[in-house]
């Protein structure tokens, strides 16, 4: 097929160099000046495991080529960024600017896909804007949700465990279908169902997994409280077939570039429709208080006072194997620490240059002996798995209080101790 992908960003670019590698013919469409330079160089503008590889492969062989304005395709794939206003609601300006840039063209897709994440009824919504500029538009719109995990996204995509095509007409599922042919999906991992329901549980899956880290969170805090282990715990937990043990790990809070923001645009169309989202709301709270703790734990172990004292922070980004800093704990957790008057100093080893914006005042060290030198304390803080193979003691001596805060849960505690770091972690006795 001929597609055209709007947006490059996480989700744009990775189903872009996806879909050529499936066999498709595929354009895809920046506005970032600065973004376009880059991927028509040939650099990949964010770390993501493969997608380096694949963008090389597939524009050599000519099945992707990137660009400034739209293109004719028989598929439009809509994968612009749809943030959060300040009220939680999803901002949806990217995706009409995309789609008004494609009305323009003389010959329109079949079909446009939205591939963004947006409040149920935007595709139905967009597909009634297309029409009020074109009336001559004969095509259809599907909302087809992604499901991948930052660090394994090209897995997800190309091997995913379900594809979902949320389409309101035959000629719109039958579209769908035709994108991930290719892949020759057994029937039970394809979903077709309408574009609301779609849409909807886009929303209601990130919106599950966020509650599960947020409950295994409140129970870690309890876990420290009462000499229980929470790692025992939830591997109790994760053996009921009912639960599993996916997203039963105690962290520092809620990050990315979705949960955050997804959670709080469910929250904010189900009080516009008249809903009680009270567990939804209670996710948000819940999540925004223990990152705060994150920041009081650090205090603490500080012997309640952090004032002009050198932290060192290992890893800033929301998780491993990402260079993504939206929402990720490291933007609440060192400014409240900078706050009490510490020092921050910290170490990442894929967000440093991003994060020098994102986070002012923090100094930069260019590995983890270099932020450990001279401090107060250790604060591990993203599970890079680096990070678990330091060399304890060596850390410890280069220290000037041998602290070490774990707030992954990334090392073995009497590992720690006996490299003489006074250690404390989430939920662990």
């Amino acid at each position: 097929m001929r597609l055209a992908v709007y947006g490059c960003g996480y989700v744009g670019l990775v189903t872009a160099a996806a879909c050529a590698r499936l066999g498709h013919r595929v354009s895809a469409v920046e506005t970032n000046p600065a973004r376009l330079a880059l991927l028509q160089g040939g650099t990949c503008p964010l770390h993501e495991p493969g997608l380096d590889a694949l963008l090389h492969e597939t524009m050599a062989s000519g099945a992707l080529d990137f660009g400034a304005t739209p293109v004719p395709a028989e598929l439009a794939i809509l994968a612009v960024g749809t943030p959060a206003l300040a009220d939680g609601a999803a901002d949806l300006r990217q995706l009409h600017a995309a789609l008004d840039a494609l009305a323009g063209l003389a010959r329109l897709p079949d079909a446009i896909m939205v591939r963004s994440t947006v409040p149920v009824g935007t595709t139905a919504a967009l597909a009634a804007r297309l029409r009020a500029r074109r009336p001559d538009w004969r095509g259809v719109a599907l909302f087809n949700p992604e499901f991948m995990r930052q660090g394994s996204a090209l897995h997800d995509f190309l091997a995913p465990e379900r594809v979902v095509i949320g389409a309101d007409e035959a000629a719109g599922a039958a579209l769908g279908r035709a994108v991930y042919a290719p892949m020759a999906l057994p029937e039970n991992r394809l979903q077709i169902c309408s574009s609301a329901s779609a849409e909807l549980m886009k929303y209601a899956a990130n919106t599950l997994l966020a509650t599960r880290l947020a409950l295994v969170n409140e129970i870690a805090g309890l876990a420290r409280f009462t000499g229980a282990d929470i790692d025992a715990v939830m591997q109790g937990v994760g053996l009921d077939s009912r639960i599993g043990p996916q997203f039963l790990r105690a962290g520092p809070g809620i990050g990315g570039s979705c949960f955050p923001k997804d959670i709080r645009a469910l929250a904010r169309q189900g009080r516009a429709a008249g809903q009680n989202m009270g567990i939804v709301d209670a996710v948000i709270a819940s999540n925004d208080a223990h990152m705060a703790r994150m920041a009081a734990l650090v205090v603490a172990h500080c012997a309640g006072n952090v004032q002009g004292r050198r932290i060192a922070v290992l890893g800033v980004t929301f998780k491993a194997g990402t260079d993504d800093l939206r929402n990720s704990p490291a933007l609440v957790i060192l400014p409240a620490l900078k706050a009490a008057g510490a020092d921050v100093v910290a170490y990442d080893p894929m967000a440093a240059d991003a994060a020098r914006s994102a986070l002012p005042g923090v100094g930069w060290a260019d590995g983890a002996e270099a932020a450990a030198r001279g401090a107060d304390a250790l604060v591990i803080l993203t599970e890079w798995p680096d990070f678990a193979r330091l060399d304890l003691a060596l850390l410890a001596g280069l220290m000037r209080h041998p602290r070490l805060v774990d707030l992954r849960n990334l090392l073995n505690p009497a590992t720690a101790r006996a490299a003489g770091f006074d250690y404390v972690s989430l939920g662990r006795p």
